[in-house]
């Protein structure tokens, strides 16, 4: 070999090597933005579904206030009724006590809610509940069936509101609500264990 051929195949030995130095380099770059794009897309829906359960735990925890609230309000209207008509001394004790616990319960409710950053419970009765209360004034005062359907009432009600209390307090997801859920469904399980009892009672003397 010559002297100028050598010469010649060094330079281009050494210019591809520089080529192949820079190539790699591009690829590897490429290579990186390839790999972190699904990284980026992964953490977004990561974000975007944890996004979806706090929404939804929000939203469950407002149902709860919402038909917790209608529940104690609806109590205490038809038990204010109970205690103007039924002559029964142990159906009018047991209203009185309706009115007292749903009363303080409600305002823990509402205080919950506050904690919680969610919207009170309405102060006015849905359609349902409104129903219960309006079923319960047909029977005018003095009425022989007006104790028999207020402590039936009274079993229905509490039965619902019992498992209500009892499903939030397990699987709740918001502290204050779960906390109060808790809280509360001892005294709901007591009035629940007392309206069947009178509801018995109620029953009987009728017999």
């Amino acid at each position: 070999m010559s002297r100028m051929t050598l010469i010649a195949a060094v330079s281009a030995a050494a210019l591809f090597g520089v080529a192949g130095c820079n190539k790699p380099a591009t690829t590897a770059a490429n290579d990186n933005a390839t790999t972190t794009t699904p990284m980026t897309s992964t953490n977004s829906s990561m974000a975007s579904t944890a996004n979806d359960n706090v929404q939804d735990n929000i939203k469950k925890a407002q149902e709860f206030v919402d038909n917790a609230g209608q529940a104690g309000l609806a109590e205490i209207q038809t038990s204010k009724i109970a205690l103007e008509r039924s002559t029964n001394p142990d159906v009018k004790a047991f209203a009185q006590q309706m009115i007292d616990d749903h009363t303080k319960a409600n305002e823990a409710l509402k205080a919950a809610a506050n904690a919680a950053a969610l919207a009170p419970p309405s102060d006015v009765l849905d359609d349902f509940h409104m129903r219960r209360v309006n079923d319960l004034t047909e029977d005018k005062p003095g009425d022989a069936n007006f104790d028999a359907d207020y402590m039936h009432l009274q079993v229905d009600a509490h039965n619902d509101a019992v498992k209500l209390f009892k499903d939030y307090a397990d699987d709740g997801k918001i502290a204050q609500i779960k906390s109060f859920a808790a809280a509360t469904l001892p005294t709901l399980e007591a009035h629940q264990t007392k309206a069947k009892s009178v509801n018995d009672m109620v029953k009987s003397s009728e017999s």
